[in-house]
């Protein structure tokens, strides 16, 4: 072997040596990947802490608890999502079946985790979830009961029940969107919930004529986590009954609630699209952080 060979060769290894341990950091090694799951039936999501809610609510982000205050989402995003899921509604009572991939039904939803789920380089994921308003806490029990009562009925009689409901301006909570993380399970994990597990912020960004853009905190609830408080299980039920509703399938689904904490309109044809509008700039209050690897700081 000539000195050139064995510079070259000596090259290659130094190079092997260096991305060997990446490499195996992609495919998931196991002394990599966290146990989430107990007892294989259920997980907790121990990265947000709602214990303080409605006010604000605790998410642990790359380590260090960070306290936000809940927004109320603004009147133009509540107008364009109601008049918007009526008006596909109604589509569907005349034969004609809406696309599902923009309005306010679905919504890009990307995440980020220095850690994810083992089998790429980057921290940044991006996936389209359905979505949905959620029932105001002293009525969320009503509306769930009479869509279970109802389940029997045509999807005819079941559509009007939904624009009846949507109809109701004041019956949905302007402070979260819910959504399902349907293809979760124990033996498979998707890239959003690795990521909010993680590390819990969000950004939901809905596309139509008009576009906006929520900054979350993502609460993940199992339906068998025996630590859920009633509120919890209560938006968990219904989210998985709405779903069921129209789509039928089983109601044991994981839950998603996204606490809206700031909000964008990226809509076209504005002088600055892009623009923050939840909370105005002018009333912004920065989110407090506490450097705490552990559980939350008692007594702020």
């Amino acid at each position: 072997m000539n000195r050139r060979d064995f510079l070259k060769l000596g090259g290659l290894s130094a190079l092997g040596a260096l991305f060997a341990p990446r490499l195996l950091r992609a495919r998931g090694a196991p002394e990599d990947k966290p146990t989430y799951w107990i007892g294989g039936r259920y997980f907790i999501q121990d990265t947000v802490d709602t214990s303080d809610l409605p006010e604000r609510i605790w998410a642990r982000i790359d380590g260090h608890w960070h306290v936000y205050p809940v927004r109320q989402l603004p009147n133009d995003f509540v107008t364009w999502s109601i008049q918007k899921r009526i008006e596909r509604l109604n589509k569907i009572l005349a034969g004609e079946m809406p696309s599902h991939y923009d309005g306010p039904h679905s919504a890009a939803v990307a995440t980020y985790s220095r850690f994810g789920r083992g089998d790429s380089e980057f921290q940044v994921n991006n996936a389209v979830k359905g979505m949905g308003f959620i029932p105001k806490q002293e009525r969320i029990s009503e509306v769930t009961e009479h869509l279970r009562s109802t389940l029997g009925l045509s999807m005819y009689e079941k559509v009007q029940i939904l624009i009846d409901n949507y109809s109701d301006r004041d019956l949905w909570d302007t402070t979260k969107h819910g959504s399902l993380e349907l293809y979760t399970s124990r033996s498979f994990e998707t890239h959003t919930f690795t990521n909010q597990m993680r590390n819990p912020i969000s950004t939901v960004v809905f596309l139509d004529s008009t576009s906006y853009e929520l900054r979350t905190v993502a609460r993940l609830i199992h339906p068998n986590d025996p630590t859920l408080c009633e509120d919890e299980r209560a938006i968990a039920e219904y989210i998985n009954l709405v779903h069921a509703y129209f789509h039928g399938g089983p109601t044991d689904h994981i839950a998603t609630v996204y606490y809206v904490i700031e909000v964008f309109d990226n809509s076209p044809g504005q002088s600055r699209p892009g623009s923050r509008v939840v909370p105005p700039l002018r009333n912004q209050r920065p989110a407090r952080s506490i450097r705490s690897n552990e559980a939350r700081p008692i007594g702020y």
